[in-house]
């Protein structure tokens, strides 16, 4: 076996401790055996922690030039046996992730110790010197009973014995890591955790319904709640167990939060607010602390009595995820995608981690029922990333940890963090975000794979019917393509996340929006209701892109849309993403730089102009917490400067021109899902795929295209979703 080139210093990974120079893996202290094969593997992974190390580089290391073996059956082995040593696993790894088709990377957070301090506990410390110094100061035929130590020698044990102690009680604790994980739900569908009663799991699906599975997995089953459409979130479960705080998606009479007992499903209404955003118990279960939509965290007693607002934390910008501490003094929640706090009174209400990751969007945190840890959700994605953790253990002598500890990481994407009852594991849903690109066909009635079934969004097809667009999903990176998908050619770079990409009608150039600049650029998922969306021109065959209009400019430029002779760009204008105040649409003259309204548009948006550039079709705008989804449709005639309404009378996204410019296809995302058209003129609108069965996915969840044949083209949901048992360790 070739040497190693590895660091000779000593490393620490979780409970692991690696030496490099004695060759020897411990773990708590103790000496694991190990193969030559499977350490040196270890070995080279951490000398480049955070580097991807290929498979030959590994082959190389392992078995030299001249050396007859099946080097990748080997090397497959080797790592097997190394992730058996650590307790790791392909699927959810906390140390070595696999890079596919090139290689491995040691992703697990990694401590450097060049010294290795062994640290003597402060009473073997203090009897040693007390032994030592007896020895000196007895003298021969005295006992040491009548013997008095000189109080220089006091003095100095005393002060001995006080550096030890406060180090003892200033001393770094262990920090808390995630040594295993336990899969505990099995249909793959999309769900989020809502509580725990020690023995049970409850957890909401994506499409609906409230189901409970035990806490050491298996078969889940129906909570029967007597609630239209109810919906909850990771605090939803009573202190005792007894009760599940929900609100309602249906709007009515009976909208707001609601108190459910478990397990009859009984309800009764604490408010009716038009529309509730979050809420979360008092650690005594006496009082439901909750936020709403304009923006107020209001109190009400479990009984429904005592109702007063606590705060207000402005405007759209809403309070999300309220926790509540087990102490009772603190509530913490997220707002614009950064975790927040104040007094449960209502005072001081402020960023938790100002300044910390500001790339990152975080949210969804609670505590463990000790209060020693507050776990969340951070990442430069849309949050449902990692899991993180802010050590708030206290000590006479010590301060909380100012830097949150990362506790998960890998290509597994995870939901709101539940710990359990007794703070020893942390229920989430890990899932993966893909997708596959699908073509409907019509001979067949089914979806068949398009563009070999890439994970890809927002497609688009160049005039000349040569070139496509699209934008991979999940990384957010626009490509250009040959039609069939060969010869890709990135256009794009993170952060920038593009959406609803255009060919212009010359082919040269792209139109696409993404969040406007200083600050991370997000899709539809990972946008808050301040954020706002800007219009930028890249080349089709790639360069930096540009802002369409200055940026000095007022207002923001939302799905704008190139007019067919390319003389004129239709966009949109409004204050915010989904904000309350009135959008509009602009056209801009390309030639002469001028900006003018298109009149009878406000309240309308998504221009998108008919293929023989007469007629402007714009969606109106429903303000919600979600993709862009809109009820009706305005067709405004450039001719004749008329305009008129289409009623849908069903929840839409994702509006597109037929060919021929007679039909507008459409999404239905509420009952009865599927593609549907509606004449220009109007009508009753026509069903053209049924999607009853069909899981569409997304940057914004809904994304519908068409082909030049205008068939239906749709991202189809590839992924998996369950929930996990984390098991949360401190040593």
């Amino acid at each position: 076996m070739a040497a190693s080139n590895t660091s000779s210093i000593v490393q620490r990974f979780g409970s692991f401790e690696v030496d490099p120079r004695s060759r020897e893996l411990c773990r708590e202290g103790i000496r694991i055996r190990m193969q030559d094969q499977p350490l040196e593997v270890l070995l080279l992974l951490l000398a480049r922690k955070g580097e991807v190390v290929t498979r030959e580089e590994l082959k190389d290391r392992l078995w030299p030039v001249g050396t007859f073996v099946d080097a990748d059956d080997g090397l497959n082995t080797a790592i097997r046996k190394l992730r058996e040593v650590l307790g790791d696993s392909a699927e959810c790894p906390l140390y070595i992730e696999t890079i596919p088709r090139r290689g491995y990377r040691f992703i697990g957070p990694v401590e450097e110790d060049s010294s290795r301090p062994i640290a003597t506990p402060p009473s073997i410390a203090l009897s040693s010197v007390t032994v030592a110094s007896r020895r000196k100061t007895v003298p021969a035929g005295v006992s040491a009973s009548r013997a008095k130590t000189p109080p220089l020698l006091q003095l100095l044990v005393a002060a001995v014995g006080l550096a030890s102690a406060v180090w003892y009680l200033r001393r770094p604790l262990p920090p808390p890591h995630i040594s295993s994980y336990t899969q505990i739900t099995f249909d793959g569908q999309g769900k989020s955790s809502g509580g725990t009663d020690g023995s049970r799991v409850y957890f909401c699906l994506d499409g609906g319904g409230i189901r409970q599975v035990a806490v050491s997995g298996g078969a889940s089953e129906p909570v029967p709640i007597d609630l239209p459409n109810p919906a909850f979130e990771a605090t939803a479960l009573s202190p005792d167990g007894s009760s599940m705080l929900l609100g309602s998606f249906d709007s009515g009479p009976e909208s707001g939060v609601a108190i459910a007992r478990l397990p009859g499903g009984s309800v009764h209404y604490l408010a009716d607010d038009d529309y509730v955003v979050s809420a979360t118990w008092s650690p005594d279960g006496a009082s439901v602390a909750y936020s709403t939509a304009n923006g107020d965290v209001n109190i009400v007693h479990s009984d429904g009595t005592g109702f007063r607002t606590l705060t207000r934390v402005g405007g759209r910008r809403v309070a999300a995820r309220l926790s509540w501490s087990p102490d009772g003094r603190t509530i913490r929640f997220f707002k614009d995608w950064r975790l927040w706090e104040m007094s449960s009174n209502g005072s001081n209400p402020h960023e938790l981690l100002h300044n910390w990751r500001p790339s990152y969007a975080s949210c969804c945190g609670q505590w463990t029922p000790d209060g020693q840890f507050f776990v969340f959700l951070a990442g430069e994605g849309p949050p449902g990333n990692q899991i993180w953790a802010l050590d708030e253990r206290r000590g006479l002598f010590r301060r909380p940890a100012a830097e949150p500890i990362q506790l998960t990481s890998g290509p597994t994407n995870w939901g709101s963090p539940l710990p359990s009852k007794d703070g020893k594991k942390i229920f989430s849903s890990g899932f993966t975000d893909r997708g596959e690109l699908v073509r409907f066909d019509s001979k067949s009635g089914h979806f068949e794979p398009f563009l070999k079934g890439i994970s890809a969004e927002f497609v688009d097809f160049s005039r000349d019917g040569k070139s496509v667009v699209y934008v991979s999903f999940p990384e957010g990176i626009l490509w250009r393509a040959n039609l069939d998908g060969s010869k890709p050619v990135q256009l794009t770079e993170p952060p920038v996340h593009p959406l609803q990409p255009h060919w212009s009608p010359d082919g040269s150039k792209i139109l696409f929006m993404a969040t406007s600049p200083g600050g991370p650029f997000r899709s539809y998922m990972a946008t808050s209701p301040g954020d706002s969306f800007r219009s930028y021109i890249v080349s089709s065959m790639g360069g930096t892109p540009r802002l369409l209009l200055p940026e000095e400019e007022k207002g923001a430029e939302d799905d704008s849309n190139w007019s067919p002779d390319g003389r004129k760009i239709a966009l949109s204008n409004r204050q915010s993403v989904r904000s309350l105040q009135p959008v509009a649409i602009r056209i801009l003259d390309l030639a002469s730089h001028h900006v003018s309204a298109l009149p009878g548009s406000t309240g309308f948006w998504s221009a998108r102009w008919s293929p023989n550039g007469r007629f402007v079709a714009a969606s109106d705008d429903v303000p919600m917490q979600g993709p862009p989804q809109f009820r009706s449709l305005k067709i405004f005639d450039l001719v004749t400067h008329r305009a008129w309404v289409l009623r849908l009378a069903i929840f839409a996204s994702s509006h597109v021109w037929s060919r021929d410019g007679r039909f507008i296809y459409f999404e239905s995302v509420s009952d009865p899902k599927g593609v549907f058209r509606i004449p220009l003129k109007g009508g009753k609108p026509e069903l053209v795929v049924d999607l009853k069965d069909f899981n569409s996915w997304g940057s914004g969840v809904f994304w519908m295209g068409l082909d030049p044949t205008d068939k239906p083209l749709m991202l189809r949901y590839t992924g998996s979703d369950d929930i996990y048992a984390l098991t949360l360790e401190e040593k």
